[in-house]
């Protein structure tokens, strides 16, 4: 079957979708400073959808510039138990994505491939929203939606409207200093549980493990995004 791609690319992608600055005077995101913030963990509530339960962590450093969001997906999908652990990196422009368990009935159908691909610009300036041109800003029908407190943050509210198709379809989101607190689509949020802003993240979180190797895949430009929603399915395994 195929694995559990339909939410887990959705999340992926809104949480690139940072709104402006919130608090402390930060003014916006660059490309050597994507975050108002040194380095942290944002821990998320567990959401649960289709009869599965997704958990994530995002871990950060430089600014922003080096992420790492950790995601286990595991309950009963349409008959099969399944438990997917992948991690997605980033560090500037260039993203990785890897996994150490894909179990579908008891059995581990995890590869050891890193998939690596370049962030276009227009993409790339989705994440920092604080700097966001009012070109792209029209094309996305992005709107300022005033201050919300998630776990215990002032964060800046937004909304967009990516598929030009259905404009009544909106992400929603908070972010504090260009750190995604919550992000909501339809019936899907991602809601932020826990921020701590004073631990040291290890080095390690943002570096595929020895023993994979890389492949090149290619991130999907504005134009190629799916109208429905932005998520897409992975090839079935053979």
């Amino acid at each position: 079957m195929k694995r559990f791609f339909v939410l887990v690319p959705f999340v992926a992608l809104s949480l690139l979708m940072s709104c402006k600055s919130g608090g402390s005077g930060f003014s916006g995101g660059t490309a050597e400073q994507p975050f108002g913030e040194k380095s942290g963990t944002v821990v998320y509530k567990p959401m649960e959808m289709m009869g599965v339960k997704v958990t994530q962590t995002l871990y950060f450093d430089d600014f922003g510039k080096k992420t790492m969001r950790e995601t286990i997906v595991e309950g009963n999908m349409n008959g099969v138990e399944m438990k997917q652990h992948t991690f997605d990196i980033t560090d500037g422009f260039t993203m990785y994505h890897y996994e150490t368990e894909n179990i579908e009935n008891g059995q581990d159908k995890a590869t050891k491939s890193a998939y690596k691909s370049t962030l276009e610009p227009e993409m790339f300036e989705l994440m920092n929203i604080g700097s966001l041109s009012d070109k792209l800003k029209a094309k996305v029908n992005f709107k300022e939606e005033g201050e919300e407190t998630v776990a215990g943050m002032a964060g800046s509210k937004y909304s967009m409207s990516p598929d030009s198709t259905n404009p009544d379809k909106r992400i929603t989101g908070v972010h504090y200093k260009n750190i995604p607190l919550k992000v909501s689509f339809a019936e899907m949020q991602i809601i932020a549980d826990k921020v701590d802003f004073d631990t040291k993240v290890p080095a390690e979180k943002f570096k595929v493990p020895e023993g994979y190797s890389f492949m090149d895949q290619t991130v999907p430009s504005m134009e190629q995004l799916p109208e429905e929603a932005p998520a897409t399915a992975e090839p079935e395994k053979k």
